[in-house]
């Protein structure tokens, strides 16, 4: 087995009284797609907030490529290869769908003080950029406001922008949500081939259990802070505690 992407150890978060997190153990491996799943109050985003930078544990630790990022501050993590998206588009809607990517790729290689000219003369960013958006799906869309796009082109447009700042783990928050059967088959087939070309670990948190059953490697089920469940998609439909949690067995 490879060496472990990132690890938890013993990771505990509460609000009040509210356990979000309980003595959570994980290891997540190079180039396995693993999909979160759990019912609402899981903890499944306070998860990935605690992993990302957005909350600071109560106690545990995380392990960013053997190294402790724990406490380390958001961006210090996103130079390190760790991204996310939001459960809602987080886009500049009145930019360009390339500008939107190159001032990413900008800032994700230290050049945040051009943000400041025209993105445009960042002539080699900006053809990684182009090459970013044909690889997703949207290079034909290059040049048009980002607010003119679809819903679902928005949501692929926000994985575009975290994956141009080169991330090792990308965590994608119900990258579906809000989308018609249409935009969800583009964006998942596109997370797919995105995961199968190996340069990039995706791990995704998702309600849809047809989307989770067909595109994870790995399925990890949390409830009330705890994992019940791990492993494959045919493992977890057929764990006991799941079934109870979901269906009521």
């Amino acid at each position: 087995m490879s060496e472990a992407l990132l690890e938890v150890v013993k990771l505990n978060k509460a609000f009040g009284r509210v356990v979000a997190a309980r003595d959570l153990n994980l290891v997540l491996q190079p180039g396995v797609l693993t999909s979160l799943i759990g019912p609402n109050g899981a903890g499944k985003s306070t998860l990935i907030n605690l992993l990302t930078g957005f909350l600071t544990p109560d106690s545990g630790s995380i392990l960013f490529q053997g190294r402790d990022i724990t406490h380390l501050p958001i961006y210090r993590r996103v130079r390190q290869g760790l991204c996310r998206s939001f459960q809602v588009a987080n886009i500049f809607p009145n930019l360009t769908v390339l500008q939107n990517v190159t001032i990413p790729a900008l800032a994700a290689r230290r050049r945040g003080h051009c943000l400041f000219g025209r993105v445009e003369r960042e002539t080699a960013h900006s053809h990684d950029a182009k090459q970013m958006l044909e690889r997703i799906g949207l290079g034909s869309a290059a040049h048009s406001p980002a607010c003119a796009l679809s819903h679902g082109d928005q949501r692929l447009l926000e994985v575009g922008i975290a994956m141009a700042a080169r991330p090792q783990l990308l965590f994608l928050d119900e990258p579906t949500a809000g989308m018609n059967p249409v935009e969800r088959t583009k964006i998942l087939g596109n997370i797919r081939q995105l995961a199968e070309d190996g340069a990039i670990t995706f791990v995704i948190v998702e309600h849809d259990m047809d989307v989770v059953f067909s595109l994870s490697d790995r399925v990890v089920a949390l409830n009330h802070g705890e994992i019940i469940g791990d492993g494959t998609p045919d493992e977890i439909q057929s764990n006991p505690k799941v079934r109870e949690v979901y269906l009521g067995e």
